[in-house]
């Protein structure tokens, strides 16, 4: 029975290892074994094919096992890089989407100011055709104002002046400012 144990331990390692010098300890088992009785030789032999398939069908399982596990990792990884791609393109949009914000508003500030100007200079008219009818309205009752004494002053001459024909002060200013 040790003799089985050494053996499953020879197969063991050679599995593991894979070595050709494995291969050697396997047949130096197998000749130790064919000098053992043949009863002694069926029932240790089948437990140790029945290991070696074992191991072979765990290796197999293993591997299955690995393969699914890479190709998760594969998946993962085109996941991580579409994921990746999305979220530059997102924050390529916002820039995209904040530079459109700024000149929408800059062109809202400059509109304002074009607005602020064409209201500045309109009011700069009306302030200016104010000014200059108020000199005009001013000149106008200047006007008036010396007719009115010049009226005046003519109503309140008196018949000597009448008839030497002297005209007073007022009209000859007024008469000297029609000339001009």
């Amino acid at each position: 029975m040790k003799d089985t144990s050494k053996q499953e331990k020879g197969l063991q390692k050679m599995v593991q290892n894979k070595n050709p010098s494995s291969e050697n300890i396997e047949h130096k088992d197998e000749n130790a074994k064919a000098n053992t009785s043949s009863a002694v030789s069926d029932v240790n032999s089948s437990p140790s094919t029945n290991s070696i398939s074992n191991l072979n069908s765990r290796i197999k399982e293993l591997e299955k096992q690995l393969f699914k596990k890479e190709s998760e990792i594969e998946f993962l990884k085109e996941k991580l890089t579409n994921n990746q791609e999305i979220l530059l393109d997102v924050i390529n949009d916002k820039k995209h989407l904040k530079k459109q914000i700024q000149d929408f508003e800059l062109k809202e500030i400059d509109a304002r100011l074009n607005n602020f100007r064409k209201l500045q200079r309109k009011q700069h008219k009306i302030e200016h055709r104010l000014f200059v009818t108020k000199e005009i309205l001013d000149e106008a009752r200047q006007k008036l104002d010396e007719r009115a004494k010049v009226i005046k002053d003519l109503e309140n001459r008196g018949l000597a002046d009448y008839l030497l024909a002297n005209y007073p002060e007022s009209y000859v200013q007024y008469q000297k400012n029609l000339k001009e």
